[in-house]
């Protein structure tokens, strides 16, 4: 209907064939990005001066900040030419409504959380906030939310006990209660700060999913005793002492949450396949047997209706409903200000300051790029990335013939300039290396992607093959992926793309 498009991505997908403008940053450079198109929108004066007045705090500061990033210096950063970014930056502040849309792909590098604040940065200080076409907030759907404390009891966990949590030298935001994998994986192998000597692994594979895969795989043969919970015998489940089969969507009575909007439907149970349980009959039980059962319902239908309660309904009830849907809230901040200290969007966050962070965000080079490791590039100059496939779910799936028929093999994706360079033609078979050990891939050509860039395929395992585990190392992407710091400081991620490698062919 006329809107206009701007995707930015490193890999051709449908959406950049069909956008107004495709920008192809170098992988892990999003933030820098980000940051000058600020840059232009606040020079230029093309932000929103009424909001950001009245609905934003820190603005002055946020100005000072972004002059490191003019575009020129972005460009170099971020592979971007400088008159691009400027190009995208008047784009987007000067067609409204608009709205940001982002995925996974920024998640993975030590730049997450502050690249996904300078993302609702540009959301702000152009006014796009609460506007119809805009960015949005919606009403809760109405049962108990998701993360509450009644439902993950964190409250419960004795605070003694809350303090001999795994966590890296480096401090993450106190909001973060959980361990981060990088440190289970290193208190296995090393017994410090303690010893770990059981895991219970639902529905992963982690021999697939954990960065630097041969140290996990050590790590988990080191076990006292390993549980996994699965549909099928992944490589990692074929490791354990047990495995428990764990019922699917099918087996199992249960809710629905929609990731982007506040839309609840009903799942029902249509069959029961030999003894398979649902998560959460397998945690209660085993929570009983803890001396924690006091923490669990008797039965599911219990915790259902209790989730539905707010809504009036029983989950017996709700099958004839099907659907609960939240509504689209415009302007909510004109009646109950934004859920911030300050009832404002903050630009600048003292809270961040107070516990260590960075107020504003400022651009880190990630670890083995080609700016932060320029030795290490001259011995493997390619910079790897990778891409989920549409076809699996994480490692999941290589044991479907249906789903195989489709992607048989794992594939490399070279620019074909790069591949003559090479000697790499189109379906040869090539190692990608990094210092941490090498995989094999099928070659394939992608003329869109940048020269200097190689996407791999993710989550590869053989179950056809008969060697260890399924040929779980022969083309796992982790065996190339780093453990150590340095980590995202304010959320512990490591870095999982944009990291430096070499390719060749395989003999």
């Amino acid at each position: 209907r006329g809107s206009k498009l701007i995707v930015i991505d490193p890999w051709e997908t449908g959406y950049a064939r069909r956008a107004n403008i495709w920008i192809k940053p170098r992988p892990c450079s999003d933030l820098a990005l980000a940051l000058g198109m600020i840059n232009v929108i606040i020079n230029e004066g093309l932000y929103d001066k009424d909001f950001v007045e009245n609905w934003t705090v820190g603005f002055d500061r946020l100005k000072a900040n972004i002059q490191d990033y003019p575009p020129d210096r972005v460009a170099e950063i971020t592979w971007v030419p400088a008159e691009t970014i400027r190009e995208v930056a008047r784009f987007y502040a000067t067609n409204k409504p608009a709205c940001i849309a982002w995925g996974n792909g920024l998640d993975n590098n030590i730049n997450n959380f502050q690249g996904d604040r300078a993302i609702c940065i540009l959301r702000a200080i152009t006014g796009n906030l609460g506007k119809p076409g805009g960015d949005l907030e919606w009403s809760q759907s109405g049962i108990v939310p998701k993360y509450s404390q009644e439902m993950i009891q964190q409250g419960a966990i004795p605070p003694e006990v809350r303090a001999r949590r795994l966590k890296p030298r480096d401090t993450i935001v106190p909001p973060f209660y959980y361990a981060i994998p990088q440190d289970i994986i290193k208190a296995i192998a090393t017994g410090e700060p303690y010893p770990v000597r059981t895991v219970f692994v639902q529905g992963a594979s982690l021999l697939h999913t954990y960065t630097n895969s041969r140290e996990t795989y050590e790590a988990l043969k080191r076990l006292d005793f390993l549980t996994v919970t699965d549909f099928f015998m992944t490589p990692t489940a074929e490791l354990a002492d047990i495995v428990l089969p764990v019922a699917t969507y099918l087996e199992i009575d249960s809710l629905h949450l929609s990731e982007y909007t506040p839309t609840v439907s009903v799942i029902q149970k249509v069959a029961q396949v030999g003894e398979c349980r649902s998560d959460y009959e397998i945690l209660k039980e085993l929570a009983k047997r803890l001396g924690l059962g006091k923490y669990f319902w008797d039965d599911t239908e219990q915790v259902l209706d209790y989730i539905l309660k707010p809504t009036g309904l029983t989950y017996d009830e709700f099958r004839k409903v099907g659907v609960i849907r939240g509504s689209k809230q415009y302007r909510k901040h004109e009646k109950s200000g934004f859920s911030t200290p300050s009832g404002k969007v903050e630009l600048y966050s003292k809270k961040l300051e107070e516990w260590g962070f960075d107020p504003l965000p400022v651009f880190h080079e990630p670890p083995e790029s080609p700016y932060s490791e320029p030795q290490l590039a001259k011995e493997y100059p390619l910079v790897l990335t990778n891409r989920k496939l549409a076809h699996f779910q994480h490692s999941g799936g290589r044991q479907l013939q249906t789903l195989r028929g489709i992607h048989p093999e794992p594939l490399t994706y070279l620019h074909p300039e790069t591949a003559s360079k090479l000697g790499v033609a189109e379906g040869d078979y090539v190692y990608i290396e990094t210092k941490r050990g090498r995989v094999k891939q099928k070659a394939a050509l992608a003329p869109g992607i940048d020269r200097r860039v190689v996407f791999l395929d993710y989550g590869w395992w053989f179950p056809e093959k008969d060697a260890e585990l399924h040929g779980w190392a022969e083309s796992n992407i982790n065996i190339l992926t780093s453990n150590k710091q340095p980590y995202a400081r304010e959320m512990g991620s490591a870095t999982l793309r944009g990291i430096l490698c070499k390719v060749y062919k395989a003999t």
